[in-house]
């Protein structure tokens, strides 16, 4: 047998930094952009892209031993840092690859010996009949337009390849000018020729030069020619033949260059449509080979309109300026283009306590352009400056000339902003992440949290809640977790609130609801609070046969709060005050539908209001492993039962949606309730909800504080909590009316401040998802039982929601009925 070839070496990497490295590389962004290997020096040592940077990163420093080269073993061994940069694109990664590695020259990259890296769509329109090639370099003073970059050559051609087909312009290299005055043609139409020529035309002729014979008095003059005249391109239709006079300079331009330049420039739908119309053509001609080409021309256009902001033709150059205040830590990000050219990005941290972007960026533009060496004629800002004119002043006193301060609303310059802005709040994350990877900075900063708080020991896990909503629609709240001082991701939850109409502001009122959801999950152990039930002697089980009768003349006693249909005792659980039954409530297997409602909820008067029925339903819900549960409840009770999972549904069942309308019939009444679902796969044991936090951090002051310190009471919990004030980043604690004072630079304050910000940014991401997910829904669509014909036939009457709400309720019974009308005039 052949001997197996050997296996490739495999060496141990030393780098201390490694461990740190990969600790970072975890919450790197997973998008496109280029990323930065540098040593413990801040040297660069490697520029690279990726269209998903934390994956690539990642490739870098996984754990365990590595078969690498000697090149790339030194250079893992010198890695101390990293950078990203985001961008929108993996063609703009690209090409900002190809601008910083030509800039910084990194140790470890591939150089090129020479500058073709892009390639430029040039059309020559300082000529008669401009022809559209393709250009390694710009000439500024050739009088042509240039397009670009693009990516590759193939790229380019394949572009043009496919105009080419609905603009015929010519590639030649000749020049072809009109000769004046118009007259017969000599002739001279020979291929040493250097005169123009006057040829027949038929009087359909297009680009393919075909038909009977017409004149066309036009002479042309060709020079330098490199090619017969008319040559091949002209009869295959490729080119509409300007050498031999069939088209005059404005018909050429109109017909052959003004829908490249639209392309070029970015208006892409109107060459789209005119494909559109031509596989339309094709496929009606049942030419479906030619309607195949056609539809990939078209694909393959889409896939090259894709924008890219990083370089252009422009030649300009200018800073683009972003601020990010975290923490109150501030960060500062400018985006350096020279001839058009994105060529970097430098990121600083700045010292001392940042309140507004606006005083960052007042006192960071004169310190970073004191030396005047390198200040470009447009400096590009995220704030609306108020001393602007002042700071352009000075700036011209620095350069020698004008300076122009810019907020931009609109076009490339808005877009290169967002990017600044993207990547600056990147670059904030990563200063955080580096802070919390150093073990001793967190353990120092929760030493000092205990000191500071007088808390009872260090707190392993820290919980921060926040509310967030936009101008009162789309209310939620957010939970972020730090585990010994470091955020823990995977344990972050969010809370849409339920018990508040659209359009309601009420933080106080969300955040209980937030609290209360979460900590019940504390204080659901079944056992232990039937053991203290128990001590007031109340005991829970199943009813018995011989209790059959009790029910049912208790069913009789209520008939307004407990329905007395199918009763069966095997059905009940049931609390005995002794022997005494003082509460029930029963599992319902509706056959018509083949769903499960929770019935006959009813509690002695004497033990109302301490969540008996409560824990009763609870007990019926741990036998349920899957599947839907439904209760039919007043509106009153809704928080009441939201508290253990329930939620309203918009449309019920249609056997629970008869009921309504039957209960409102039968008791005269506008208002029949509401119907809401408990869903097993939604109520699991959550690992991050039934974990006890050892310090609760509340987004605001002594308000938000003291919702805080009541719902805690209302569990009977003692967990310690404080409030985090966000306009002075004042903290207070439960008993005190002054803030406590923590030292200036505080590690322990800016793990709050840090923890507080994630609880924020969680928030606001969940609000955006649901604010995008209901961007087109109606505000009918909150309303319990109305159905998808009603709510048209309610706009369709009303002309809109505002209508609906200033209807009478006549007017609402006529549509939607008598038992309905308190719902829509709840819900809206």
């Amino acid at each position: 047998m052949r001997p197996r070839p050997p296996a490739p070496k495999q060496s141990r990497i030393k780098n201390d930094h490694l461990a740190n490295l990969r600790k970072r590389v975890a919450r790197a962004p997973a998008e496109p952009g280029i990323y930065r290997w540098k040593d413990k020096e801040g040297t660069v040592l490697y520029v690279g892209k990726a269209k998903n940077l934390k994956n690539r990163l990642r490739s870098y420093v996984v754990a365990g031993k590595q078969a690498v080269g000697p090149w790339k073993q030194s250079f893992l061994e010198q890695i101390a840092d990293f950078e990203v940069t985001v961008t929108n694109t993996e063609l703009e990664a690209l090409i900002f690859e190809t601008n910083l590695i030509k800039e910084l020259k990194p140790k470890y990259n591939v150089l090129m010996k020479d500058d073709k890296n892009y390639i430029y769509a040039r059309v020559t329109v300082n000529e008669p009949y401009p022809r559209v090639e393709a250009a390694r370099r710009i000439d500024p003073h050739d009088g042509a337009k240039y397009f670009g970059p693009m990516s590759t050559g193939g790229e380019l051609w394949t572009m043009l390849t496919i105009l080419r087909k609905l603009f015929p312009f010519r590639t030649c290299h000749m020049s072809i000018e009109p000769s004046s005055p118009p007259g017969p043609s000599s002739d001279g139409g020979g291929e040493n020729s250097h005169n123009g020529t006057f040829l027949p035309l038929s009087s359909g002729e297009g680009a393919g030069g075909r038909g009977n014979n017409t004149h066309i008095p036009l002479q042309v003059v060709c020079t330098h020619k490199d090619r017969p005249t008319p040559c091949l391109d002209h009869h295959i239709g490729a080119c509409s033949a300007p050498c031999i006079g069939l088209k005059t300079p404005e018909e050429y331009r109109r017909e052959s260059i003004d829908g490249v330049i639209r392309f070029l420039k970015g208006d892409y739908q109107s060459v789209e449509h005119l494909l559109k119309l031509k596989m339309q053509q094709a496929s009606l001609e049942k030419k479906f080979e030619t309607a195949a080409q056609l539809r990939d021309h078209l694909l393959s256009l889409q896939r090259m309109g894709e924008k890219q902001i990083i370089s252009d033709t422009s030649g300009e150059d200018s800073d683009t300026i972003a601020v990010a205040v975290l923490s109150g830590r501030a960060d500062v990000c400018v985006l350096q283009r020279r001839n058009g050219r994105l060529i970097g990005d430098s990121c600083f941290s700045l010292s001392g306590q940042a309140e507004t972007a606006v005083e960052v960026l007042e006192q960071f533009i004169p310190q970073y352009y004191e030396d005047g060496l390198d200040i470009p004629e447009l400096i590009v800002v995220s704030e609306e400056l108020p001393d602007a004119p002042i700071l352009a002043q000075w700036l011209k006193s620095k350069r020698g000339s004008s300076v122009r301060l810019l907020l931009p609303e609109r076009g490339r310059k808005s877009q290169l902003l967002q990017l600044a802005e993207k990547n600056v709040q990147e670059k904030a994350r990563q200063r955080e992440l580096t802070w919390e990877t150093e073990k001793r900075n967190t353990e120092n900063a929760l030493k000092e949290l205990q000191g500071v708080l007088r808390l009872p020991a260090i707190p392993h896990r820290t919980e921060c809640y926040d509310i967030s909503h936009l101008g009162g629609t789309e209310t939620v709240g957010s939970m972020s977790v730090a585990i010994k001082g470091k955020a823990a991701s995977d344990q972050y939850r969010s809370f849409t609130i339920r018990t508040m109409k659209d359009g309601e502001v009420d933080d106080y009122r969300a955040l209980k609801e937030v609290l209360t959801r979460r900590l019940r999950h504390l204080t659901e152990d079944l056992p232990a609070e039937e053991a203290q039930w128990k001590e007031k002697a109340i005991t829970f089980g199943r009813a018995l046969k011989k209790e059959q009768k009790i029910i049912e003349e208790t069913h009789t006693k209520h008939p307004a709060d407990i329905s007395n249909d199918g009763i069966d005792y095997r059905d009940y659980f049931v609390a005995r005050e002794r022997s005494t039954i003082v509460a029930f409530a029963r599992l319902f297997a509706c056959p018509e539908g083949n769903i499960r409602i929770v019935r006959s909820v009813w509690v002695a008067g004497r033990w109302r209001g301490h969540r008996l029925g409560q824990l009763l339903v609870r007990k019926i819900l741990r036998g349920i492993k899957k599947g839907k549960i439904y209760v039919h409840a007043k509106s009153s009770l809704e928080e009441y039962y939201a508290e253990i999972g329930f939620r309203c549904i918009i449309t019920p069942p249609k056997v629970l949606q008869e009921k309504l309308e039957r209960t409102a019939r039968e008791q005269h009444t506008d208002a029949p309730g509401i119907i809401m679902m408990w869903d097993a796969s939604q109520n699991k044991i959550d690992p991050s909800l039934s974990s006890r936090p050892d310090l609760l951090v509340i987004d605001g002051g002594k308000g938000q504080l003291g919702v805080a310190v009541d719902v805690l009471h209302s569990f009977h919990l003692s967990i310690p909590v404080i409030g985090l004030a966000k306009r002075e980043e004042e903290v207070f604690v439960p008993g005190r009316s002054d803030p406590v004072t923590f030292p200036a630079d505080s590690p322990a304050k800016f793990l709050l401040m840090r923890l507080r910000d994630e609880a924020h940014r969680f928030a606001n991401r969940h609000r955006e998802k649901r604010g995008t997910k209901h961007a087109k829904a109606s505000a009918l669509d909150s309303v319990p039982g109305i159905g998808e014909k009603t709510k048209r036939e309610l706009l369709k009457h009303f002309g809109s929601v505002a209508g609906i709400r200033e209807a009478s309720d006549d007017q609402l019974r006529e549509l939607v009925g008598p038992m309905l009308v308190a719902q829509v005039r709840r819900y809206l």
